[in-house]
């Protein structure tokens, strides 16, 4: 940091309140004689003469330490762990398929389990639930659902800041109106794969 005076008033009184005025012309050689004769001209407070110049040692400037945040679990709020964690395979309906070669029965957490089972493509859940409700056959299979579509299945939100459980709701919808009737598909995308996509803040999980 200069140590000059006129740099000091820029730091103190912001170089916005001077300006710059051209006194004279000059070559290099009659540089210093042209300096030191306006200097005794105008007597300025901030350009003294060269041997006037007093060096003023900075001490160095200490920059504080970012403290690092450290979240206290709350006595109020359940632990996330492996115990209390969901494992994202329970959602969807449950739902039985057929084999009509085999005549093989087997029981599948969700369609979208089936239908990567039995097609290789989760995706063709959709196909298997239709042939459930409409009693057509999919896949070399007959499907039946399980379950009542009816049924709510409880969520909870894990906080992506305390890694703890803040959040209970009865069903998806109460969580969603529960944060101002936000879309329905985040909170769907984070309970498709736990642990990986937040919604609102939170990971969210079945149970």
């Amino acid at each position: 940091m200069s140590p000059e005076p006129l740099h000091r008033a820029f730091r103190e009184l912001g170089i916005h309140n001077f300006m710059i005025k051209e006194l004279d012309e000059c070559d290099e050689s009659e540089f210093n004689e042209k300096t030191d004769y306006w200097i005794t001209q105008y007597h300025p407070e901030y350009n003294p003469t060269s041997d006037a110049i007093e060096v003023i040692e900075t001490p160095p400037i200490e920059v504080p330490k970012k403290k690092k945040r450290v979240y206290l679990p709350a006595p109020h709020l359940i632990p996330w762990n492996d115990q209390t964690r969901g494992n994202g395979k329970h959602f969807g309906l449950k739902i039985r398929g057929k084999n009509l070669e085999t005549g093989v029965c087997t029981d599948y957490e969700s369609a979208r389990v089936a239908a990567e089972q039995v097609t290789g493509n989760p995706k063709n859940n959709s196909n298997i639930i239709l042939a459930a409700r409409t009693g057509r056959k999919a896949y070399g299979h007959r499907w039946q659902l399980l379950e009542d579509k009816k049924k709510k299945k409880s969520v909870f939100g894990v906080s992506k800041k305390t890694e703890q459980i803040e959040v209970r709701c009865e069903s998806i919808n109460a969580a969603v109106r529960q944060f101002e009737g936000k879309n329905k598909q985040g909170i769907l995308k984070s309970l498709k794969n736990p642990g990986k996509y937040s919604w609102c803040g939170y990971w969210w999980f079945f149970g």
